[in-house]
């Protein structure tokens, strides 16, 4: 009854109760009173310290076994779920909890799980309506003003602010003005970009990789032939990575793992230290994410990777995932829209963007030449970047986002161009078509046709209007069959110098076939694509993340400034070519002339 009695607060000290599991307590005892620590606590030690030790092991027993009797196995089990969840996020959370713009926040001195943010339900529910209560208020009392006798002295008002000019103009400006920010979307943001960089025992050489698929003992000489005469010429240098579960093939015996728990390893390994990297130089809490938007194109496990980095992060529980799956190599541009797209449609939020590839499972074992390009082109890598639309942190931001444009191309030719499926065999890989260069021009022209009026300047936009006119108006001439008309050549179309709007180009390292048709289309130095160049000599094509590869290589090495603007291109299979525009806000000097390899050491 002295302990039942005691007044203060009931906590057990680690040092008491550990001494009664130790000195009597069976294994389903120390279990029991292992859960009745969390419950009792405070004045309760100091008085089993009182008694024998028999004495207060028979007192924590029926006070375990009456504390299950009371609670239940099931309340129990979510009391030490919630701890255990409390502490995960203890490193990246204050002392109360709270996270910003959730309805719910855990009061950690009581036993209620949640309780509801009355002041969050009121802005984001009844305030609209509160507005829409002053506007009939207004409107009767009018009513009420012209129903009462006032009709002359509002008429007289009327006639006053009628011959009253500066008023009027002063009314209809604020008009104006309010009807533009009305519609005006809000800016996005980035706050922080980060890539992975892999480490020292995931790269391999061309000769390595050559041994690792002799490891395999599924490939002809042919096809071995066939893959080092591609690596050779495929501009990749000696040291861009492979996930771990095949790089033991580099002893030329051991077969690589292609499960789908080392594929999940691989995705852990790439994806969790760009999210802890990003949030961390971004001095953002897990909790303040609105949207993760994840996109790998061959990897779309249960639970999805959104999950997977819910779980790990311990996101918020209202936070809205998406898992793009099939995009191809452009899928990082599609990422952002959507996330452009959200932030606007709700001002005040942020982003979380992941791009990333998983090669783990996607190992082509055939002898298909088609698809055998897959074996020596992909290798790992991953980005993350964190997006805001919130005006507050355009203070701090990198880069704005001005433009995002996505284009479809859709005839047979190109929608077979990049394919999964079956070889001959029946072995599963990607074939890419010798026609992806020709396929990867028309989709840029059409995703130009739409970028170029918002980036060129006024000057390029007339030559190509004049170009186009004179196009038009030669061959008219011939058709109608005008003397002289037969002397007249149809000039050839003119391709605007993007240099004149934009500072730096982000090309996909998709290949080098591919870098050197964007830089032949557009007019391009090699000082232009030498980000793109360098990405695919030092990492490969990481696929959708390459872009932001290059951008990291700009701001290491390509002097960027200030205002400058960075036009991304990517091109993924559908076709599809998809691009965006960022202006730079401020440059991490700390980058500058550090190798990106060197940095993530």
């Amino acid at each position: 009854s002295s302990v039942v009695s005691a007044p203060g607060s009931l906590r057990v000290s680690h040092s008491v109760s550990a001494a009664l599991r130790s000195a009597f307590a069976p294994p389903a005892a120390m279990a029991s009173t292992s859960r009745i620590e969390r419950l009792l606590g405070g004045k309760l030690a100091s008085d089993l310290s009182e008694y024998d030790q028999s004495e207060a092991y028979d007192v924590v027993a029926r006070l375990t076994a009456f504390a299950l009797e009371v609670l239940g196995g099931k309340m129990v089990y979510d009391i030490e779920e919630l701890g255990r969840r409390k502490a995960r996020r203890a490193a990246r959370s204050d002392n109360t909890g709270r996270v910003e713009k959730n309805i719910y926040y855990w009061e950690p001195k009581s036993l209620r799980i949640t309780a509801i943010n009355w002041w969050h339900v009121l802005s984001a529910e009844y305030i609209p309506y509160l507005y829409k209560l002053a506007i009939l208020m207004v409107l009767s009392l009018i009513a009420y003003q012209l129903s009462s006798g006032s009709v002359l002295v509002a008429r007289a008002g009327v006639l006053s602010l009628v011959h009253d000019y500066i008023l009027l103009e002063a009314i209809g400006m604020a008009a104006l003005i309010m009807w533009y920010f009305g519609h005006m979307k809000a800016s996005v943001y980035c706050l922080e970009n980060s890539v992975f960089v892999p480490p020292e025992e995931w790269r391999v050489t061309k000769e390595e990789l050559i041994t690792m698929m002799k490891s395999q003992g599924c490939f002809t000489d042919e096809s071995l032939d066939f893959m080092t005469r591609v690596l050779q010429r495929s501009g990749t240098g000696d040291s861009t990575a492979w996930p771990p579960s095949m790089v033991p093939s580099k002893d030329g015996t051991t077969k690589a793992r292609t499960d789908i728990q080392s594929a999940r390893d691989e995705a852990r390994e790439v994806i969790f230290p760009l999210v802890r990297d990003v949030l961390e130089r971004s001095n953002v809490k897990p909790e303040q994410i609105d949207f993760l938007i994840i996109n790998c194109s061959l990897f779309a496990p249960t639970p999805s990777l959104c999950a997977m980095v819910c779980n790990e992060f311990c996101l918020r529980e209202d936070v809205r995932s998406y898992n793009l799956g099939g995009m191809g190599c452009s899928a990082n541009g599609i990422s952002v829209d959507l996330a452009k797209q959200l932030l606007q449609n709700q001002p005040g939020t942020r982003a979380l963007v992941i791009s990333t590839e998983n090669l783990t499972q996607n190992l082509y074992t055939g002898n298909h030449k088609g698809m055998l390009l897959q074996n020596t082109l992909f290798r790992c890598g991953g980005c993350a970047i964190l997006l805001s639309s919130r005006w507050t942190d355009s203070v701090r931001a990198k880069y704005k986002l001005l433009y995002t444009f996505r284009a479809q191309v859709s005839e047979d030719n190109s929608y077979n161009c990049v394919h999964q499926g079956l070889d001959d065999d029946g072995k599963i890989g990607v074939s890419l078509s010798k026609d992806i260069v020709n396929v990867a021009g028309r989709a840029m022209k059409r995703n130009f046709i739409q970028l170029g009026p918002y980036v060129l300047p006024l000057r390029e936009q007339i030559k190509v209007l004049m170009n186009r006119i004179h196009i038009k108006l030669t061959t008219w001439a011939k058709r109608q069959g005008l003397p002289l008309a037969k002397q007249l050549s149809v000039p050839a179309g003119y391709t605007p110098n993007f240099s004149k709007g934009i500072d730096h180009f982000c090309i996909h390292a998709g290949g080098r076939a591919v870098i050197e048709g964007v830089q032949n289309n557009l007019g391009l130095t090699d000082a232009q694509v030498k980000p793109s160049m360098q990405t695919l000599h030092d990492f490969g094509n990481t696929s959708s993340s390459s872009i932001w590869y290059e951008m990291d290589w700009v701001e290491r090495h390509g002097r960027l400034q200030r205002g400058d603007r960075v036009l991304q291109i990517a091109f993924g299979s559908g076709f599809k070519c998809n691009s965006a525009v960022w202006v730079a806000l401020r440059v991490d000097r700390t980058k500058r002339g550090v190798p990106l390899k060197e940095a993530g050491r």
